[in-house]
């Protein structure tokens, strides 16, 4: 509708001297085509943006904004030779002056009012600090923020994991969710395996206690220890300790 205003009121590039029957519905088709292109773009976008997972930057904005007034562009040519001036040739040199006249002529009037509303109602998504991460459950509103370094250890139990660390009072915490222990391990790749049924954040590490047939993995500063099995032994002190 803005751009329908523009064009039928505000009468840029000599639309004024254009003159049809049914003017202003024809000049009209310009806005809609744009409508009609913002909203399947948008889709492509929103693609773009999950598989850059959430991170959007400056230039990925200008770069997709450029792309939109393009296609914009390139059907608003089409659709004014084959519909709006019926009888004009398609050429090379003219679809190049509607680009660079009439649609980069168009841009400063529309495009900052796109990127403001876009602003405005677009997801905004803080990056969390290097060290923090989010551990999510199957169950709805599952969820846990933690420090790399506060996290000791996942453990398995049925179809649960408990995850234990220490909270903001330097206490040992657990929390249960609904969850497997490959999911969690996609979503804290820094853990390690040491049993089939625990992860282990090594960083938490203090020692490995014991040898092969029933070692034992000690925590830094707390009062806490966990299996480790023959399978993992070798892997997990060949890191250092």
């Amino acid at each position: 509708m803005y751009l329908n205003f523009i064009v039928i009121v505000l009468e840029p590039f000599d639309t004024s001297q254009f003159q049809a029957e049914y003017k202003t519905l024809l000049l009209s088709g310009y806005g809609f085509l744009a409508g009609f292109i913002f909203i399947i773009y948008s889709q492509f976008e929103q693609i773009q943006y999950l598989r850059k997972k959430r991170f959007w930057r400056v230039q990925d904005e200008i770069i997709s904004v450029l792309h939109f007034c393009f296609w914009v562009g390139s059907l608003s040519y089409l659709y004014n030779i084959y519909v709006v001036n019926v009888g004009l040739s398609v050429s090379f040199g003219s679809y190049r002056r509607f680009l660079f006249i009439t649609t980069a002529g168009m841009m400063p009037v529309f495009v900052p009012l796109m990127v403001y509303l876009r602003q405005r109602l677009g997801e905004r998504i803080t990056p969390p600090p290097v060290n923090s991460y989010t551990l999510v459950g199957e169950n709805k509103n599952e969820m846990l923020h933690l420090q790399k370094d506060d996290l000791l250890f996942v453990k398995a139990v049925e179809n649960y994991i408990e995850v234990c660390y220490v909270d903001a009072h330097q206490k040992i915490t657990s929390k249960t969710f609904r969850q497997t222990l490959s999911n969690v391990w996609q979503q804290l790749p820094f853990l390690a395996q040491c049993h089939r049924s625990y992860l282990v954040n090594l960083s938490s590490v203090q020692e490995i206690a014991g040898n092969s047939q029933g070692a034992k993995i000690i925590f830094k500063a707390v009062d806490k220890e966990i299996p480790l099995s023959k399978t993992y032994y070798k892997r997990i002190k060949d890191l250092g300790f």
